[in-house]
């Protein structure tokens, strides 16, 4: 055999950066992009050398039988007659002949010296084995060749792996179009990690794309190469009694220590940053000096190659911060930090098992710890972090945001839990997506929690920092350098508070902090107050400030959604005054949150104030062309979609009221689309279960996705409904994710099971829920005794609500010594199903009404808008009530004409239809967007909410 490789060499994936000790050695592969056939080859070539060299170490006799009895050990059957040969199989036999002959036949021989037959066939074999397992080999295999090729062969023969370093091309990886592309690729680094030692190099912001596109394959490859890194000796204590003698003499520099808890294992943070991050609280010019303390304690590392130093927190400084700080920095030695996590319960994984456990013994759903507020009278923040606490649920974010339309306001039932104080609000971030979760209060106080999240010391201190800012802004250019970055955020984006003396990010931050505080002191004064006049003008400030946030937070990159709870709907509809505050705190606040390209959408489209509308930057409109929204919406209520007719009819009068230059044609403008999108629906609850797999690769198939939806409706939504809640169905596949990269059906019904009765098949009563649930947990058949004791019922409630269960499609009962069990069968579809796409009525059946949203030059009725375009659908994500409420640009100096409106019980008689239509594209974002009708405006009466809010 050949050399002996190191012992620390290990199978598997392991990210080489500047903080972690593994080298480069070993074979290099530069260059390596998305594409396959780019770099699979050339880490071929460069191995060839290598596997000969073993192959010759290894041989006894000539290349025929060395590569038979190679193949008897990589591919025990590989002779069978019985088993056909598949791709990969061939292959790899092809691949085995190969290299043998290489290694044997040619193995001294210049290829120069051989006859033109042999140089042709040297040749020929040197493509079968650079080639195996890229689609281009001698039968076109795919990474199953790869696998039971060279792969099993080294996996074989070498007494410890051979080290493979690959250098990740950063441009290709983060500019790659087609995410399927990059799944292929990474899922060769994973073939290639089952025999070698495959170190991988990227740079910081390469692994954050990869993280976020590809998460299941980082977490399970790249988050655990940490722990792979460290020794599976390591000493846990002694290693915290490390870290506690690096941080025990900081009990007297409170300021180092919040420093410290700042800093992060996973990713660098700028000086600059720091010093203006409001937690950390420590001067510009003390940052370094701290900073050089604790690097030479060996807490953290700096990397001082860029224009600015970062630094990022060591293992021995990861673990001083898990062991040796608590919530406030405060030193806590790590014994008593482990006797703390004894006599509490252990965080949970799942989603709708969440510690901490409450003083009854019983475990917070995520709603239950969302809700949890404390009092902000005494000790709790008016803004939280939605996943700050290191026990809280792992899946918020997600939860949260994954039922967001892009662009659009989406209407979700659910039983919410009311704020235990309903002036805080929630903060959520990641690298390029921000989430706000907050209260409805009425319409200024929402109002003010929504500017005071967005600008608060924690946005500014981590979302809207001086790294994604710049200095001067300089680092949201739009790289036109049509105009300089202040012209563009003033004029453009119309940025507001924004002066010639603010250009720079801490003078900008001194006056916006300012604004913001005297705002939300008004707020405070006049959410009851009768004073007309005063609250009118706060509300102008407010829309102003908002608008402006947004503006900063889309020209930043990120992607800013806002969750708005209504926890009572049933109370709210019953007060006229305070529903219609609803629909137009809607209508007047979400319009004034778009753009389009550099240019704000509210001051294109409705300003008509001749001073502000000098104040803007020439822009050019495409045709066709729409407006973007800087902050899409979720509002959330036990019934809110039921308001949806009333909400979509308030945001359409408000769209109508553009400026009279826009309505004329004089003036040509880009179209503003807000639809109002029912989230509960077949489509929504299709394109949640879409957006779930593409994040987390799960290879469902159309057919199962089909079903998932189906299952989905049935097990969160009332039974005479097509509905479910969609936040049940993220839980659920995430909670199933986690088990299995692919869930079955059967895995992700399980996982629903896991829900609060009152969330699981909402039809049954709760008995029979947690009987039907405790079944589906179950590994085998129960018996009556077994389920009274799993279910946590009494034999009373047993027997009344078992002929509820044993009705339901998956329930059966078996018969085990004697004795008559229940259990549950795996759903399988009926042969003689139809396709989906069966279920679609005739085209003729698809008319969907007229929406008054806008005023547009005329078409003839049955020219370009036949009736069999208007379906009702959302024209991002399939089927929905309405299509978007949209201003369409005059395309001339054409007639008006009036058409009336579709009565009210007729639009929701379409509904009603329409929605229970399943989806028939299997993209979420295969678009057809109907045409609207000509219409005429509809003047908006005139309510306390100003439409001309100052931005």
């Amino acid at each position: 055999m050949g050399t002996r490789q190191p012992a620390a060499r290990k199978r598997g994936v392991r990210l080489v950066s500047h903080s972690t000790d593994i080298s480069t050695e070993g074979i290099t592969c530069p260059g390596v992009s998305p594409r396959l056939t780019e770099w699979i080859p050339k880490l071929l070539t460069k191995l060839r050398a290598h596997t000969e060299r073993t192959i010759r170490e290894y041989a006894t006799t000539d290349p025929w039988r060395t590569s038979s009895q190679l193949l008897a050990k990589t591919l025990p059957a590989w002779h069978h007659m019985d088993d056909p040969w598949t791709d990969d199989i061939a292959e790899a036999v092809a691949y085995m002949r190969a290299i043998t002959t290489l290694a044997l036949t040619y193995e001294d021989e210049p290829t120069s010296t051989l006859s033109p037959y042999h140089q042709q066939r040297h040749a020929d074999l040197t493509d079968t084995v650079t080639s195996i397992g890229t689609g281009r080999g001698p039968v076109n295999a795919d990474l199953g060749a790869l696998a039971k090729g060279p792969v099993a062969l080294h996996r074989e023969l070498d007494d410890q792996p051979r080290a493979l370093t690959l250098l990740l091309d950063g441009d290709a990886w983060t500019a790659l179009p087609d995410r399927r592309t990059g799944v292929r690729a990474l899922a060769a680094i994973a073939v290639l990690a089952d025999g070698f030692d495959v170190r991988l190099v990227a740079s910081p912001r390469v692994r954050r794309h990869l993280s976020k596109r590809y998460p299941n394959w980082t977490e399970c490859h790249l988050d655990l190469t940490a722990s792979r890194d460290r020794s599976p000796y390591t000493d846990h204590a002694q290693t915290a009694a490390a870290a506690w003698e690096a941080i025990r003499d900081l009990d007297t520099e409170p300021g180092k220590r919040r420093l410290l808890g700042n800093l992060n294992h996973e990713y660098a943070r700028s000086y600059r940053d720091l010093a203006t991050d409001h937690a950390v609280d420590v001067a510009d010019g003390t940052i370094s000096r701290y900073v050089l303390d604790l690097e030479a304690r060996d807490l953290v590392t700096v990397d001082r190659r860029g224009q600015h130093n970062t630094v990022q927190l060591t293992e021995l400084g990861e673990r001083a911060v898990q062991q040796c700080l608590d919530d406030t920095y405060d030193l806590i030695h790590p014994d008593q930090r482990r006797l703390d996590g004894h006599l509490t319960a252990t965080p949970q994984e799942s989603t709708s098992t969440v510690s901490p456990r409450r003083a009854g013994g019983e475990i917070p759903t995520p709603d239950e710890w969302v809700a949890a507020t404390g009092d902000p009278d005494a000790d709790a923040d008016y803004v939280q972090w939605l996943t700050g606490p290191e026990n809280a649920p792992t899946t918020l974010q997600k939860r949260f945001s994954t039922v967001a339309h892009d662009d659009a306001i989406t209407l979700v039932d659910d039983q919410l839990h009311s704020f235990d104080d309903g002036r805080v609000a929630y903060l959520s971030h990641t690298n390029d997506e921000t989430l706000v979760v907050l209260q409805w209060g009425g319409p200024l106080a929402t109002l003010g929690r929504l500017a005071g999240v967005l600008l608060s010391e924690k946005a500014l201190s981590k979302i809207l920092t001086p790294s994604r800012l710049g200095h001067e802004f300089e680092a949201i250019d739009d790289d036109t350098q049509a105009y300089p970055v202040e012209r563009i955020l003033r004029r453009g984006h119309q940025v507001g508070w924004y002066s010639d003396s603010e250009t720079t990010y801490g003078a900008w931050r001194e006056r916006i902090t300012t604004v913001r505080d005297r705002l939300l002191a008004k707020v405070a004064k006049l959410t009851d107050s009768d004073d007309t006049a005063a609250r009118t003008n706060l509300f102008k400030d407010l829309h102003g400030l908002i608008a402006s946030a947004t503006q900063l937070y889309h020209a930043a990159g990120i992607d800013l959604t806002t969750t708005l709870r209504v926890p009572d709907t049933d109370a709210l509809a019953r007060n006229t005054t305070q529903l219609q505050d609803l629909y137009e705190f809607l209508a007047k606040t979400a319009p004034k949150q778009s753009v389009y390209g550099i240019h704000s959408g509210y001051r294109m489209l409705f300003e008509d104030r001749p001073a502000k509308l000098c104040r803007r930057l020439p822009a050019e409109t495409d045709h066709d062309a729409t407006v973007d929204l800087t902050m899409s919406w979720v509002v959330a209520g036990p019934t809110i979609t039921e308001l949806h007719d009333e909400i979509t009819d308030t945001l359409a009068s408000e769209l109508t009221t553009v400026r009279e230059a826009i309505a004329d044609g004089t003036e040509a403008a880009p179209t503003l689309e807000i639809p109002v999108v029912d989230g509960t629906t077949y489509p929504a609850i299709r394109r949640v279960i879409d957006e779930v797999a593409m994040t987390h690769d799960a290879q469902w198939t159309p057919r199962e996705r089909q079903r998932l939806v189906r299952r989905c409706l049935r097990s969160f939504g009332p039974a005479d409904t097509s509905r479910a809640c969609p936040y049940d169905v993220v839980a659920s596949l995430l909670r199933a994710l986690n088990e299995s990269p692919t869930p079955t059906l059967a895995a992700v019904e399980r996982a629903a099971a896991t829900l609060p009765p009152e969330r699981f098949r909402p039809e049954l009563t709760p008995t029979a829920t947690k009987l039907y649930a405790t079944l589906l947990r179950a590994d085998s058949p129960l018996g009556r005794s077994e389920l009274i004791e799993q279910a946590g019922i009494s034999a009373s409630s047993y027997d009344r609500r078992l002929s509820d269960v044993r009705d339901l499609d998956r329930v059966t009962p078996v018969q085990q010594g004697g004795h008559r069990r229940w259990t549950t069968t795996t759903p399988t579809p009926h042969p003689k199903t139809p396709p989906v796409t069966a279920w679609l009525p005739e085209r003729s059946d698809l008319t969907a009404p007229t929406l008054v949203t806008h005023r547009q030059s005329t078409t003839p009725a049955g020219a370009n808008s036949p009736a069999s375009d208007y379906t009702g659908r959302d024209d991002r994500n399939g089927w929905d009530r309405h299509p978007p409420l949209s201003i369409p640009t005059p395309s001339g100096d054409t007639d008006l004409t009036t058409r009336p409106m579709t009565t009210t019980n007729q639009s929701r008689q379409l509904n009603s239809h329409a929605h229970q239509l399943p989806a028939t594209r299997d993209h979420p974002h295969d678009t057809m967007t109907p045409t609207p009708h000509p219409t005429t405006a509809v003047a908006t009466p005139q309510t306390e909410l100003p439409n001309g809010g100052d931005q």
